[in-house]
C-alpha cells in the first residue's frame, strides 16, 4: 500500500507539471523594442525568440521576446538582442524583427537547470517532472569550479542557461518549487513539489564533487547558511 501511495503521488506531480506550454504566433505593430502578438492569456515573464523567414527554406532568429503583459485580446512583448547562440567569430545577423515574423514563447521550457538542496530532492524532482529534461547539477558546479566562483549568482545562472540552451531554472524549497525564466528572471510557474529536508544541503546546492573551489588567494567565506533564504533572495534579483 505504501508503494502504491508513493507511485500515485509521483504521477500526480507529473500530471500537474505547471510549466507553460510552448506557443507559436506572429508579431505586428513592431518597433525597435516592442511588438504585439495575438497570442492570448500568457504568463508575464515568458520569454522566447522571434524568427524571420527569408524564403521557404531559410530562417534566422532575429530577436529575443519577453511577455510584458497579456490578456484575452493578445500580448505585449519586449524585444531585445538574442544572445543564446552568440559566436564572436561569425558576423551577427543584421535583420530586424518585422510585422509577420514568427514568435515562439516558452522557448526551451523543456530544458531545466535544477537548483536543489540534496540528492533526495534531485531524485524526487526527476521522478515528478519526468516530462522535462533536468540537466544534472554537476554541469553547473563544474562551470562554477572552472570560474573559481563557489557561490551561484543570477548572472552565473543566466550564463549557464545560455551555454547549455536552457529555458528555466528550478528552485526547490521546503514549501514547493519555483520555475524562473532564464531570460526575464521572472517566476513563470510554481508547483507544490517540496524539497526533501532542505536544512540538510550540499554547499552551495546538490552536486557530486567534493567542493567548488574559490580563487587561489581568495579566503572569502562563501558558505550559504540557509539554503531557502539564499535562493529566495536570489529569485528576486
Amino acid at each position: 500500500m505504501k508503494q502504491l501511495l508513493i507511485l500515485l503521488s509521483i504521477l500526480a506531480f507529473t500530471l500537474a507539471a505547471p510549466v507553460p506550454a510552448t506557443v507559436h504566433g506572429t508579431i505586428h505593430d513592431v518597433t525597435a523594442k516592442r511588438a504585439t502578438s495575438d497570442l492570448a492569456d500568457l504568463v508575464p515573464g515568458m520569454s522566447g525568440i522571434v524568427v524571420h523567414a527569408y524564403d521557404d527554406t531559410h530562417r534566422a532568429i532575429v530577436a529575443s521576446a519577453v511577455v510584458v503583459s497579456s490578456s484575452a485580446d493578445g500580448s505585449q512583448l519586449k524585444l531585445s538582442t538574442f544572445k543564446g547562440l552568440r559566436q564572436p567569430r561569425l558576423p551577427e545577423i543584421k535583420t530586424k524583427p518585422a510585422d509577420g515574423d514568427t514568435v515562439i514563447l516558452g522557448y526551451l521550457y523543456d530544458r531545466v537547470l535544477p537548483i536543489v538542496p540534496n540528492q533526495a530532492s534531485f531524485e524526487k524532482a526527476k521522478n515528478a517532472l519526468n516530462d522535462l529534461t533536468l540537466i544534472h547539477p554537476d554541469l553547473f558546479a563544474a562551470r562554477l569550479a572552472e570560474e573559481k566562483n563557489p557561490r551561484p549568482t543570477k548572472s552565473s545562472i543566466q550564463k549557464m542557461c545560455r551555454q547549455m540552451h536552457l529555458g528555466l531554472v528550478l528552485f526547490m524549497f521546503d514549501n514547493g518549487s519555483d520555475f524562473i525564466d532564464c531570460t526575464s528572471w521572472k517566476r513563470v510557474a510554481h508547483t507544490d513539489l517540496k524539497a526533501d529536508n532542505p536544512k540538510k544541503f550540499k554547499q552551495p546546492f546538490y552536486h557530486r564533487f567534493d567542493s567548488i573551489p574559490g580563487g587561489f588567494f581568495d579566503w572569502s567565506d562563501y558558505t550559504i547558511h540557509d539554503y531557502d533564504a539564499y535562493y529566495r533572495k536570489l529569485e528576486k534579483k
